[in-house]
């Protein structure tokens, strides 16, 4: 696998409960590079053409890029990609903070979820191992609320939680998804999305270190870049 990369992807289908693994080829990580890349490979390889962006076929993607939780500036952004309700076509938004590095750091390059959940759930992933919760509790609660519920039902102080707050389950056009205390993946209607499958969030925490494979030039290509930064005018 080259460096960048934990090498698996997760796809959790919410009406079954179904939640499976798949490796990630070195071909396809070269080949469709980054969160953007890996999340329009998928869906449109196994979405079915035609879907309902709010309905149970609809594939709501959280995907990271190779430089996701390395020491890169901008390194901890991730993806969230699925059919847009806003425009019919491809939807994706980004954002930054923690989420994105505690999902590689979890052993996970990307989890795509379909179909749709009986009730209020989130989906609890540790160190690669991962769990369908209940959450109706937590359904109408605002995401800073429901980041602070997810911490302490864990007993996790570092977790990191992509979650949606009454607008999205109401299925607001305009709502997106939130993680660490705020930082939202606005466009395309992602948190109608995700509120329409009735996940109320992904919390994730991982111990795993992101592999590079040339350590020294990225750290080198990293201090010129601050450099050129601080430099403009």
């Amino acid at each position: 696998m080259p460096g960048g990369y934990t090498g698996k992807s997760c796809f959790v289908d919410l009406t079954s409960g179904e939640i499976r693994t798949e490796k990630l080829t070195d071909t396809e990580a070269r080949n469709y590079i980054g969160g953007h890349g890996l999340g329009a490979r998928t869906l449109f390889e196994r979405q079915p053409k035609g879907v309902d962006p709010l309905g149970p076929e609809n594939i709501l993607g959280f995907t990271t890029g190779p430089l996701t939780g390395t020491k890169t500036p901008t390194g901890g952004r991730y993806m969230v990609v699925c059919k847009s309700p806003l425009t019919g076509g491809w939807g994706d938004a980004n954002s930054g903070g923690y989420f994105g590095s505690e999902l590689k750091a979890a052993g996970l390059d990307a989890v795509y979820v379909s179909g749709k959940s009986a009730k209020p759930a989130y989906l609890l992933i540790q160190n690669g191992k991962l769990e369908l919760r209940d959450a109706s509790h937590l359904w109408g609660q605002d995401t800073i609320a429901t980041e602070a519920a997810l911490r302490s039902e864990t007993a996790e102080k570092r977790l990191r939680v992509a979650c949606i707050g009454p607008a999205s389950e109401r299925l607001s056009l305009i709502s997106g998804i939130s993680n660490d205390g705020g930082r939202f993946a606005a466009r395309s209607g992602v948190g109608a999305v995700m509120g329409s499958k009735q996940l109320k969030a992904v919390a994730v925490r991982g111990s795993d270190r992101v592999v590079v494979a040339n350590a020294d030039r990225l750290d080198s290509l990293r201090k010129k870049f601050i450099h050129e930064i601080k430099e403009v005018p």
